[in-house]
């Protein structure tokens, strides 16, 4: 319709042939300007075929600066049309040292959003009780969480996240088959007042419902008849795991929102890499980040490189040789699926 009208009356001293040439000019200026304003303007999913608004959670610390770069460029890297934003959610005071992360509203990558909180309790505690408040950063119906020292390495599929009838996967697995983690289960247990056979923190990437946040504060407050804050301040120590509480009030509150994915009778295949952040992100770990997704957002790099592995970096014949050497067989076949 913009193409079909007649710009004479806007140019009246033109003859027809100009006027036409400066109103298509117009027009696509007009639509240019329109569309702009829509792609940036407006949140939507990532994806028209995604049929659930998904968003990432990242909670992390000072600490963790370096290796959340490269958690993010993963995220872009393979899994950008799942999620419609990543909200990053840090101590209030080191907000500054984050900021050059934020990416709000973008057209073609992930928005990022930046949260800071005040903190009332030590590092461990703050963190767990800042997840459990996921649903309070974000309407997205579904959050998925992902640690600030895991890097994708490979295409993350919806299937990864949801079963065929649009459940996320919940995966659980017998608790004496959960090794060193069963020392979660009596604080979990005591936590929420539940139990069952199956322990939840066994894999990376998990994904809930935001029911089941508001689920967990309301079962704490009505087992111990405090707020949670009060329950988190008068616990002290370590008081369990947000993901093993998470797991256990979603199997046993709301099992009909979730899918669940028993890892003891089908293995899970993984899609991430962990490095231990507390020992620091090594030369040796940059070079294997930016072999894995040197092919989309490069970015600067960050973190203790040393002068060889930053001669690596800018040497591409050098830096090749180094990725075949570094990236697995196995991380080679998935980054070419």
């Amino acid at each position: 319709i913009i193409f079909s009208v007649d710009y004479l009356y806007l140019f009246p001293s033109w003859d027809r042939v100009h006027s036409g040439i400066m109103g298509r000019i117009f027009s696509f200026l007009l639509l240019l300007f329109f569309g702009l304003g829509y792609s940036l303007g407006v949140d939507r999913p990532r994806s028209s075929v995604n049929p659930h608004v998904v968003d990432v959670l990242l909670r992390t610390y000072g600490g963790d600066v370096d290796f959340v770069g490269f958690a993010l460029r993963g995220l872009d890297r393979f899994a950008g049309r799942l999620f419609r934003a990543v909200h990053i959610v840090v101590p209030k005071q080191t907000v500054p040292h984050f900021k050059f992360l934020e990416r709000p509203r973008s057209w073609d990558l992930i928005p990022r959003y930046l949260h800071g909180v005040d903190e009332f309790t030590k590092g461990y505690n703050q963190q767990m009780y800042d997840k459990i408040h996921s649903d309070e950063f974000s309407d997205a119906e579904f959050m998925y969480h992902l640690d600030s020292d895991l890097v994708m390495t490979r295409a993350v599929h919806w299937s990864d996240l949801f079963s065929e009838d649009l459940k996320p996967w919940l995966p659980l697995r017998r608790w004496e088959n959960m090794g060193g983690s069963q020392v979660w289960k009596s604080k979990t247990d005591h936590m929420v007042n539940l139990t069952c056979p199956f322990g939840f923190m066994v894999r990376h990437g998990l994904i809930y419902p935001r029911i089941v946040y508001r689920l967990l504060r309301e079962r704490i407050r009505q087992v111990h008849g405090v707020s949670v804050r009060e329950y988190f301040l008068a616990r002290g120590g370590q008081i369990g795991s947000e993901f093993e509480a998470l797991g256990l009030v979603a199997w046993s509150l709301c099992r009909d929102r979730v899918a669940l994915w028993n890892m003891d009778e089908t293995p899970w295949r993984s899609y991430v890499n962990q490095a231990r952040s507390w020992d620091g992100l090594t030369g040796r770990q940059i070079l294997f980040y930016e072999c894995l997704l040197s092919t989309v957002s490069p970015g600067p790099i960050v973190g203790p490189v040393n002068n060889r592995t930053a001669l690596l970096l800018k040497n591409g014949e050098a830096q090749a040789r180094h990725c075949e050497e570094l990236l697995t067989p196995e991380i080679l076949n998935d980054l070419n699926r």
